[in-house]
This record gives structure tokens, C-alpha cells and sequence, in this order.
């Protein structure tokens, strides 16, 4: 009796270094749900192409990582330099 996975399971790509991953692998690479990956792509935050209306939808590489760039946080400075800021601003 075979098992099927979920179409909504990230699973990990087969190559990492490919050109172009699907949803699921998209998934599994931003350590997110493919819902979320789905919302991303309606909201126009991450790039998408796709052959034809309900073909598969693939990602690429340059836009995923053009993704990471623009939603990365700023590491917030230590609980030294604030001191030291809130002592020079008074």
C-alpha cells in the first residue's frame, strides 16, 4: 500500500542549485507552507512564472533569492549600543 504525500508538503528539492524549484520546493526552502508561498505570489512580493493557466507554477532561483534581499531583517543593535545611544541623545 503506497503512500501519497499532500500536494501542500514541502518537500526538499532534488537539486539545489537548480534554475527553477515548484511550489512544494519553494516551500521546503523558505522553511514556510506552500499556502504561504501561494500568498506571497498573489500579493506580487515573490515572482512566478508559468506556462500556460493551470500548469505548474515555478520559481526561480534569481527571484527567490531577490526575495530573501528584500524581505531580510537588520540585525538590532546589542543591549550595549543602546545605552550607549540613549546616553548620547539625552
Amino acid at each position: 500500500m503506497a503512500t501519497t504525500q499532500s500536494p501542500r508538503t514541502p518537500t526538499r528539492p532534488a537539486d539545489l542549485n537548480a534554475p527553477f524549484f515548484d511550489l512544494r520546493e519553494v516551500a521546503w526552502l523558505m522553511k514556510v507552507s506552500v499556502d504561504t508561498v501561494r500568498r506571497e505570489i498573489a500579493a506580487g512580493r515573490l515572482p512566478c512564472s508559468q506556462r500556460m493557466k493551470g500548469s505548474k507554477i515555478r520559481v526561480s532561483r534569481a527571484d527567490l533569492d531577490a526575495y530573501h534581499e528584500a524581505t531580510r531583517l537588520v540585525a538590532l543593535p546589542t543591549q550595549r549600543n543602546r545605552r550607549k545611544q540613549v546616553r548620547t541623545a539625552a
